[in-house]
C-alpha cells in the first residue's frame, strides 16, 4: 500500500501553524506491481485546533471528523473517519468503511482455509471453476491507525500503523480472502496489523522538497481456529507474513502551506519481499520487485488561496 508524505521540510521553529478550523482534504492515486493494482483514495475532514502552541512539537494539533472513500478497478469503499493529533508528531485515526467488489479481475477470491494457496497463479486459475470463480459481494472494514514522525535535520523517521478488522459475505464454506491492498490472506471476521517504517532525507530544492530513503514494511493476520479446516491444517499451516524492504522517493513539486492545493508529490517506492509464500522464489521471482508509483496532493477547502 502507498501512502503520501506529509512530513515537514522547514526550519525549526517553522512548522505551519494548525489553523483554528480546516476542511483539511487528501488524495492519492497509485499503479502498483506484484501484485497488480490501481486504485484512487480520497478524504475530507472537518478539523478543530485543540490549543494554541508556538512549539514546534505540539503547533500542529486538532480534532476532526469526516469521510474516506477509495475505488478501484475491482472494489469500491465509502465511509466515516474520526482523527485526533494531540501533538504533531502524532496523528491517531479510526475509520469505518462499506466496500463492495464488483466480481471482476479475479476478485473476491475466497478460501476454505489460512493455508490455501493463494498465489497469483492460482488465483488466475481459479476462473475456469464455477465453484471458485470471482464473485461480486460487500462488506465492512474497521482501521485504526497510528501515525508517529520524526524529523532532525534533513533526517526523517516515520512509522505508519494500522490495525484492520474485516467482515464480509464471503461464499459459503470460506473463511478467509486474498486481500488486494495488503496482499496477505485476510481472517475474515479477525484482524491483521500492517506497519510502514520510513527513514529518509528530506530536503528544500527552492520551492520543491525531495525526500529519499528506505521503507521497511511488515504484514501479519491473526488467524483463529475457525479459519482453518481442522486442528491438522492449523498446526501444519505455513507462516502467510510479509516482509519487504527497499526504496523510497518522492518529489514535491511546490508547496502552498495551509492552501487549498498543496504539495503535489510524485512517489516511487522500489522493494525486494524480505519474506512472502509466494514471492520469494515459489511463484513469482525475488529478483521481482513491489514497484508502486502514486501521485498525492492535499489542501484546506476553507483556506483563501
Amino acid at each position: 500500500m502507498v501512502v503520501g508524505l506529509g512530513l515537514a521540510s522547514r526550519a525549526e521553529g517553522q512548522v505551519d501553524p494548525q489553523p483554528p478550523i480546516s476542511l483539511a482534504y487528501s488524495n492519492l492515486t497509485a499503479v502498483r506491481l506484484n501484485p497488480l493494482g490501481l486504485v484512487d483514495f480520497a478524504s475530507a475532514s472537518l478539523r478543530l485546533r485543540l490549543y494554541e502552541s508556538d512549539s514546534d512539537a505540539l503547533t500542529q494539533n486538532f480534532v476532526g471528523f469526516g469521510a474516506v472513500a477509495a475505488l478501484s478497478p475491482a472494489w469500491g469503499r465509502v465511509g466515516v473517519l474520526a482523527e485526533v493529533q494531540p501533538l504533531s508528531v502524532l496523528l491517531l485515526y479510526a475509520q469505518y468503511e462499506f466496500i463492495g467488489y464488483f466480481g471482476t479481475f479475479d476478485l473476491t477470491a475466497s478460501f476454505p482455509s489460512a493455508s490455501a494457496d493463494y498465489s497469483d497463479t492460482s488465483i488466475d486459475q481459479r476462473g475456469s471453476d464455477p465453484a471458485t470463480d470471482n464473485y461480486a459481494t460487500t462488506g465492512s472494514i474497521l482501521t485504526l491507525g497510528a501515525t508517529l514522525q520524526l524529523k532532525v535535520g534533513p533526517i526523517a523517521v516515520r512509522s505508519l500503523f494500522r490495525a484492520v478488522r474485516t467482515d464480509y459475505d464471503l461464499r459459503s464454506g470460506d473463511r478467509v480472502y486474498y486481500d488486494q491492498i495488503y496482499d496477505i490472506l485476510m481472517p475474515d471476521e479477525g484482524w491483521m496489523v500492517t506497519n510502514d517504517v520510513d527513514v529518509l532525507g528530506v530536503f528544500d530544492i527552492g520551492s520543491h522538497a525531495l525526500a529519499a530513503g528506505a521503507r521497511y514494511s511488515f504484514t501479519h493476520s491473526f488467524y483463529r481456529d475457525a479459519h482453518y479446516l481442522s486442528a491438522a491444517d492449523h498446526d501444519t499451516a505455513p507462516s502467510n507474513d510479509v516482509q519487504r524492504l527497499g526504496a523510497l522517493v518522492a518529489w514535491t513539486v511546490s508547496k502552498n502551506p495551509l492552501g487549498r492545493f498543496d504539495r503535489p508529490t510524485l512517489i516511487l517506492i522500489a522493494q525486494w519481499h524480505l519474506k512472502h509464500r509466494w514471492r520469494t522464489g515459489q511463484d513469482v521471482s525475488t529478483a521481482l520487485p513491489y514497484l508502486a508509483l502514486a501521485f498525492s496532493f492535499r489542501g484546506d477547502l476553507l483556506a483563501d488561496h
